[in-house]
């Protein structure tokens, strides 16, 4: 029953002036509720690197001359019916590892990965050169199975042997400062890195309050020494500046494990002065370190 109606027979109820007053009144207006948009979500694009992996691995092993029905064979045409297989293979000379180093979109639905192939290298070679392994590389075609790429891929083709890439260039190091090695610097970084990767001690005490850096644990160093200090300033050369002075550096270190086997190390760190002293507020390489909302327990004082 509408609400119009509804008001009438209350009227009619109430006495003839009601009714008149509900009969002259406008219906209600009821105003329907906005509609809906649905948006579709994108379709995940997914990267065909590790079945170009796996299949250059499985193919460079695959030899049509020595079974061709063997497990590796029936692997590799799983993932590409159709293509031709090497013949001949030395086993002396199968494949080590194979890892896929850049992928690219040609278009949708059709893929390039190179992958890189390490090898045994010959006995005459590993003589002449002292190479004991090869990489070559290898383009490998794979299109997509479905309209999405969101996965389902096909090789279409034997790989292709490429070129490996290039060196990329890099940019002019901001670290053109080398400080001495018997500054004070080098010799709080040296105490540091001996916490941090030996076990010397707290590495706690060698932090800036609020910086949490865990040391490293199980990697059998037996002593670790400073080789160079490289800083984008020279305001750490001499004395130890005003507090709160912060610079950035770049810190080689030799460590030496159980065994005697030497392991040059490369770290980039933010330093900062406080009470005469210089103390690592960042550990830059790999990750920034954590900043706590206050001290670390066991930070100097």
């Amino acid at each position: 029953m509408s609400l119009a109606r509804i008001g009438v027979w209350t009227a009619v109820a109430a006495g003839p002036v009601a009714l008149l007053v509900a009969v002259g009144a406008p219906a209600p207006s009821i105003t329907a509720p906005p509609a809906r948009t649905t948006v579709a979500a994108a379709s995940p694009v997914a990267d065909p690197a590790g079945v170009a992996e796996l299949f250059c691995d499985l193919w460079l092993r695959a030899d049509a001359d020595a079974d061709a029905e063997s497990a590796t064979v029936r692997a590799v045409r799983s993932l590409a019916p159709d293509v031709a297989l090497p013949e001949g293979l030395r086993r002396e000379g199968e494949v080590l590892r194979t890892t896929a180093v850049r992928s690219a979109q040609l278009k949708r639905g059709t893929w390039s990965v190179v992958v890189a192939a390490q090898f045994p290298a010959a006995p005459a070679e590993a003589e002449k050169t002292g190479a004991g392994r090869t990489v070559r590389y290898f383009a490998v075609p794979v299109a997509s199975s479905d309209a999405g790429n969101a996965g389902g891929f096909t090789v279409t083709g034997a790989p292709a042997e490429v070129a490996g890439p290039g060196p990329a260039e890099g940019g002019a190091s901001r670290f053109t400062t080398v400080l001495p090695g018997d500054g004070a610097l080098a010799a709080s970084l040296g105490e540091f890195f001996n916490a941090y990767l030996v076990g010397v001690g707290e590495v706690g005490r060698y932090l800036a309050p609020g910086t949490q850096v865990e040391s490293v644990r199980g990697a059998g160093y037996a002593s670790v020494a400073v080789e160079e200090v490289l800083a984008e300033s020279d305001e750490a050369e001499g004395a130890v500046p005003a507090d709160g002075t912060r610079i950035r550096v770049r810190v080689s270190v030799r460590a030496t494990d159980a065994t005697g086997g030497r392991w040059p190390l490369e770290y980039e760190l933010s330093v900062t002065s406080r009470s005469g002293r210089w103390e690592v507020s960042g550990l830059r390489s790999g990750a920034d370190a954590p900043v706590a909302s206050g001290p670390v327990g066991g930070a100097a004082k």
